[in-house]
């Protein structure tokens, strides 16, 4: 089951099953004849639904949907169509036991990768898991009581090495996720079964939280929304044990990017707005502001995009005076030029006012999101149309080389761009 093959989660729960459209449509009416009703479900219809061509189903085929599913009826009027849909993965607690869960479910995840390739958290559970991360406090670390102690050189070693290897993306991605796998897989078995202080925890599990959301974004690339998801919450749930409340916020704005690139920029919003209220250095905020603020330019919301960007430049002045975490280190304001260049209403001339802010021109967006450090490369690759592998980029590139606007819609889709065309 490929990521391109499962459009839509009635899809992938169909799959699951094993069942046909005609299988599905066969299912709906042995239902409405238990109803003593007769109704026309046929293989058409499964294929509207599944792929864009009506809107949601009627009260009556979402019930007999339940049905055939083995759904309680009373979660349609709760959760809304699809998210009812037995499709999705749902938050880990932040306790012992929510690491350990998100342990196994990495480690699941490396040894097979997209085997759920639709599972992804639904847009209200990770503004729930957001809400959960601000308002839970760390507990304290302990290492098991039996096993090796953890060789000091060897965990120099992995904090060096992951904090390398996303350098390796462009040229060699493969590699590059092979090798965080390696880490991830050797520091989760560090956790799980050496001994160590404090300190030493709190070290290991900053650096897989590096390694996880290094290899969400490789992950995202490449279009497969499910296992990004899965990294970045084991990024989260191992910021949050380190109690290293920037990263836990730096990896929360990543779910909110990905929440608006697949369609949920107000969820984003929120999202966002749960991880500043935790975000200790002003550098961090900034790039929480930046990612507000495409949200925000999504929603058409010109004035709060405007606002979003002032609130940006002004953490970003703050934060000169700190060392900024490495993950966000990047930020600076050469970066943030491009917002005067693009956003009218931010000039220097206006004084910050909001008269005619657009939507975020794609240099800006290739410079400011994850990793700017791989967006600087990519904007002279797209002049010299060198373009790199990633199709999230190699879209924006080519955008840039010839001088069109670009800028998803809600649902991510290019303008003028069919659904079977759209590249992640």
């Amino acid at each position: 089951m490929t990521t391109e093959a499962v459009r839509h989660p009635l899809t992938y729960v169909r799959q699951q099953r094993g069942w046909s459209m005609e299988k599905l449509a066969h299912h709906l009416n042995l239902a409405a004849q238990r109803r003593g009703l007769r109704i026309a479900a046929e293989r058409s219809r499964i294929y509207r639904w599944e792929h864009g061509r009506v809107g949601a189903p009627s009260d009556l085929y979402q019930e007999l949907l339940a049905d055939v599913l083995g759904i309680d009826p009373a979660r349609l009027r709760t959760v809304p169509w699809p998210w009812w849909l037995p499709a999705y993965d749902r938050p880990f607690p932040f306790s012992p036991a929510g690491v350990r869960a998100a342990h196994t479910e990495l480690l699941v995840d490396l040894d097979q990768p997209d085997r759920r390739t639709f599972l992804v958290l639904a847009a209200g559970s990770l503004v729930g898991m957001a809400t959960e991360w601000a308002r839970v406090e760390p507990e304290r670390l302990a290492g098991a009581l039996a096993g090796r102690r953890v060789d000091e050189s060897l965990l120099t070693w992995l904090e060096s090495s992951v904090e390398r290897l996303p350098s390796l993306a462009n040229t060699s991605p493969q590699e590059c996720a092979d090798l965080l796998g390696a880490a991830m897989r050797v520091t989760i078995n560090l956790l799980d079964s050496a001994r160590y202080d404090e300190p030493t925890g709190r070290r290991l599990r900053t650096v897989l939280a590096q390694a996880a959301q290094s290899a969400a974004w490789l992950h995202f690339d490449q279009g497969h929304h499910a296992s990004a998801q899965r990294h970045w919450r084991t990024a989260l749930h191992s910021a949050h044990s380190a109690d290293d409340r920037d990263l836990g916020a730096g990896v929360l704005s990543d779910l909110a990017y990905s929440a608006t690139w697949l369609g949920h920029p107000s969820e984003a919003v929120d999202i966002l707005a749960h991880a500043r209220t935790r975000t200790r250095h002003a550098t961090a905020r900034s790039l929480l502001d930046v990612r507000r603020a495409r949200a925000l330019a999504v929603l058409q919301d010109d004035v709060g995009t405007a606002r979003a960007l002032n609130d940006a430049e002004h953490q970003l002045e703050r934060g000169t005076a700190q060392s900024a975490p490495p993950w966000v280190s990047w930020m600076s304001s050469a970066v943030m030029q491009p917002v005067k260049l693009f956003h009218p209403g931010m000039s220097q001339e206006s004084g910050g006012r909001t008269g005619g802010v657009s939507l975020m021109h794609p240099d800006l967006e290739i410079e400011l999101d994850h990793g700017a450090c791989r967006g600087r490369r990519c904007l002279p690759a797209a002049l010299s149309r060198q373009l790199p592998k990633s199709r999230r980029t190699q879209t924006r590139a080519r955008a840039i080389s010839s001088g069109l606007p670009w800028w998803p819609s809600p649902c991510g889709i290019l303008p003028g761009q069919s659904q079977d065309q759209h590249v992640r």
